[in-house]
């Protein structure tokens, strides 16, 4: 199998976010002073048009998919990168919960950490400050990463 084949989602628009429209929509977001005190993102998914929705969440799908797939790679190798393809484990990696499910039936404990690698790497990559030392939610972090690609979609 061509890397070609697993890297790009067939099911993506043409026109994705690249990292650096991500970073940009991050920077975007934190001048636009619309995080919370706490660190977090107001919920402004209702407030959108269902066009800047769908593009929010394709663009945060595609961010989250090829975040995935470099950190798996890079935490685990390529070729065992390759093998979870095949096996379909990277097929859920937007329904957080069906894709901790499928991490912890192959890694038990050993998912949290690359969980947290992924997060770690979202967050860079969006601009979102992340903090080793406070609790772990997998979900949780994602649904914030989703919050940014939401309102920057606001703020277009």
């Amino acid at each position: 199998m061509r890397l070609e084949s697993w890297v790009t989602p067939s099911s993506s628009l043409s026109n994705r976010a690249t990292s650096k429209d991500m970073t940009a929509m991050a920077s975007r977001v934190n001048e636009s002073g619309w995080n919370s005190p706490h660190g977090t993102f107001e919920p402004v998914s209702r407030s959108l048009s269902p066009d800047q929705r769908f593009a929010a969440e394709n663009a945060f799908s595609s961010v989250l998919a090829s975040t995935i797939r470099e950190a798996v790679g890079d935490a685990l190798g390529r070729n065992v990168l390759e093998i979870l393809t095949l096996k379909g484990l990277l097929d859920a990696t937007n329904n957080s919960k069906e894709f901790d499910s499928k991490l912890r039936s192959l890694f038990g404990n050993g998912a949290a950490v690359l969980e947290r690698i992924v997060v770690k790497d979202l967050n860079r990559k969006l601009g979102i400050r992340y903090d080793s030392e406070a609790s772990f939610d997998y979900e949780k972090s994602l649904e914030t990463a989703r919050e940014v690609c939401f309102v920057e979609s606001r703020l277009k």
